[in-house]
């Protein structure tokens, strides 16, 4: 079966389609909500095509598909003529989406035979939008879901394929839930990938209604006025931490020094008694960092982080 691939970055779960035996005939990089300057950008694709030079081990789609021959496209939004050329040109029996910045036009979708499929980290209904595991930790939810369906004209509303729920514990950090949430996803890639072409898949119809918020994306100087400080005890607040590492850097007192690859890196957190300290401030005590909640202290350290330097210099590395 002839797959074209639409997502953000190297990944397992893109490894998992590449290595499926299906032949991937397209490699589409969608860009992000918010891409470095060009400058940046340049630097950042220096440097992946000098270490894939040395290595031959691909940090990004771009060195992935040239070092497969297959063809690449990267994909920004508005970009809709000359990417349904060439999408056309490809002829591809279904696309597979996992992560875009946007959503897909009908006049992508339909294109393949046999549909466009996109793998989603909530348990649909639940949490559609772009940002599903933001909101989960938000919500303090410990059975997050995971749900592969058909795309249509809505936000995560097409047919439901297969989809499982997740359990997880309180202060679980973010990659060890997104790797239980990929292997069942890549489970059911590969399940569906097998079926489709027989025309045996399930097609569960989804209620046109939500019974969450809609996972939006949310501006860095949300951050902390979203977390209730004055409500929230210290193990919710250490659980939300736990899940959105992206943010962590607002918290700093000087949040400024994210620009040369700053943040704030979560330890532990202890029940105690704060009065006399302001909640939601970061403090600086006996050498310790820590924020401050109503009931207890979150310690943390402000460390120089290669990845989020990176990732200012060229999101797509990683």
């Amino acid at each position: 079966m002839r797959i074209a691939v639409i997502t953000q970055g190297v990944s397992n779960v893109f490894e998992s389609i590449i290595e499926s035996g299906h032949e991937v005939v397209g490699i589409v990089e969608c860009s992000r909500t918010r891409e470095p300057n060009s400058f940046l950008k340049a630097i950042g694709g220096a440097f992946t095509d000098v270490y894939y030079s040395f290595t031959s081990r691909p940090l990004n789609l771009k060195n992935f598909s040239k070092k497969l021959k297959i063809p690449y496209y990267y994909l920004r939004k508005g970009d809709n003529e000359t990417f349904q050329k060439w999408m056309k040109h490809l002829q591809p029996d279904i696309i597979v989406v996992y992560s875009m910045s946007h959503l897909l036009k009908e006049n992508i979708f339909t294109i393949p035979k046999l549909g466009t499929i996109n793998l989603h980290y909530s348990h649909l209904p639940e949490y559609r939008g772009p940002s599903p595991l933001f909101w989960e930790y938000y919500d303090y939810i410990l059975n997050p879901g995971v749900t592969l369906h058909y795309i249509n004209k809505g936000e995560d509303t097409g047919d439901i394929i297969f989809q499982e729920r997740i359990l997880i514990s309180s202060g679980d950090k973010l990659e060890e839930v997104v790797k239980k949430l990929s292997l069942t996803g890549i489970k059911f890639l590969l399940k569906t990938m097998d079926m489709i072409e027989s025309g045996d898949v399930p097609r569960i119809k989804q209620s046109a209604t939500t019974p969450t918020v809609r996972a939006r994306k949310i501006k860095p100087g949300e951050y902390s006025e979203l977390i209730k400080w004055d409500d929230w005890g210290v193990e919710r607040v250490f659980h939300f931490l736990s899940g959105t590492p992206k943010y962590h850097y607002t918290l700093m007192k000087k949040p400024s020094l994210h620009k040369l690859g700053f943040t704030i890196k979560i330890l532990n957190k202890e029940k105690c008694n704060t009065s006399g300290y302001k909640v939601g401030k970061l403090y600086k005590e006996n050498s310790k960092n820590f924020l401050v909640c109503k009931n207890g202290k979150i310690y943390v350290d402000v460390i120089f982080s290669p990845a989020s330097f990176l990732a200012r210099i060229y999101p797509y590395i990683c």
